[in-house]
């Protein structure tokens, strides 16, 4: 892999890792009126941009999608494990959208972003494992 590739693949990784920095800050709030929306948001961001480090280290292009379960079909043709986490990763994609607009307003509380949180670290170390950088 070129340097400027790597450079990319590690921004991909870095903007996930900042995306889980956010939700650890709220989450280490007491506050009872923490914003646990964005937590369920970044934490699908998180995973989002993972998939896409995956597929940017296998030099798979991939669609600009908040879709995981599409990112997951793409990393899967070169490594059938991603299936096992397609379930769960899943559970991630409706915070891609309908927790960040007013028309869909659905205010996650704490267990669900703990939730969140929890399956986002899985599956970043789930993929982190298989990329070979």
């Amino acid at each position: 892999m070129k340097d400027r590739e790597l450079d990319y693949l590690r921004a991909w990784i870095r903007k996930g890792d900042n995306d889980l920095k956010n939700v650890e800050l709220i989450l280490k709030s007491q506050d009872e009126d923490s914003p646990y929306d964005t937590v369920c948001f970044h934490c699908q961001q998180a995973v989002e941009k993972y998939l896409k480090a995956f597929l940017t280290a296998k030099g798979v292009k991939f669609p600009m999608t908040h879709n995981l379960a599409d990112l997951i079909a793409k990393c899967a043709v070169l490594n059938k494990s991603f299936l096992n986490i397609e379930i769960e990763a899943e559970l991630l994609t409706p915070y891609s959208v309908e927790v960040r607009y007013p028309d869909d307003f659905y205010m996650p509380s704490r267990k669900d972003a703990e939730e969140a949180y929890n399956t986002a670290m899985k599956i970043k170390d789930f993929v982190l494992k298989r990329m070979n950088v």
